[in-house]
């Protein structure tokens, strides 16, 4: 009996040390306990960065318009005023004024006058118009103009004018000096230049429509 008992106790003791030898770190012990923690697993390795996004390409300019046609050049030696619906005075008498006509203009440039009556444009130059014609005079800063009958007799009847215009030429080949003045040969020799210059062109000054063609002048 006490041999049966020495070789039980011997047995469990050996049973024990088999027991403690099998378990693992970190799992819980047969007897209940906690075991012990485990070894720290290797870390992990760093994700890649992400590729950037390449940049969108820039849109390519649009072409140029083309250039818009030059015009065509004025006359800068020829000024027009125009008036519409100007009135006559009680006298029969009408008058336009005209900054263009300078003191210079008076004396030197071609002055040219026209009214339209109805839908036709007549001059003030000395032609003929409806029952009479037109006759045109100026002065500085005024143009003035009368109708006459055919007798040359000053006509009151006056009519209806929807507009009016003043054209002042300046001759290209106008000198002015300080001094003493030009004779009033060389005053009239500068307008009959102009005149020459349009005769020359085969332009009749008391043509309106000519007169604005050759001098590029709106007709309306």
């Amino acid at each position: 009996m006490k041999t049966t008992m020495k070789f039980l106790a011997h047995g469990l003791l050996i049973f024990g040390l088999v027991l403690t030898s099998c378990s693992k770190d970190g799992e819980d012990g047969s007897d209940g306990t906690t075991g012990l923690q485990g070894e720290q697993g290797i870390a992990g390795q760093n994700g890649t960065d992400g590729v950037d996004g390449t940049n969108g390409t820039d849109g390519t300019n649009g072409t140029d318009g083309t250039n818009g046609t030059n015009g065509t050049d004025g006359n800068a030696n020829v000024e027009t005023t125009i008036f519409l619906n100007p009135t006559w005075a009680s006298s029969g008498l009408m008058t336009l004024n005209s900054s263009n006509i300078t003191q210079d203009a008076f004396d030197y440039y071609l002055i040219l006058g026209y009214l339209k009556e109805g839908n036709i444009w007549y001059s003030a130059n000395g032609n003929q118009a409806v029952g009479g014609y037109y006759k045109g005079f100026y002065d500085v800063g005024r143009y003035f103009v009368r109708v006459y009958d055919f007798n040359d007799v000053i006509d009151q009847t006056r009519p209806v004018i929807g507009q009016a215009k003043v054209v002042v030429i300046e001759p290209s080949n106008v000198i002015l000096t300080s001094g003493n003045g030009k004779s009033e040969s060389t005053k009239l020799n500068f307008r009959k230049n102009v005149l020459t210059d349009l005769s020359d062109a085969g332009v009749d000054i008391n043509d309106y429509y000519a007169v604005c063609k050759y001098y590029n002048i709106s007709v309306e």
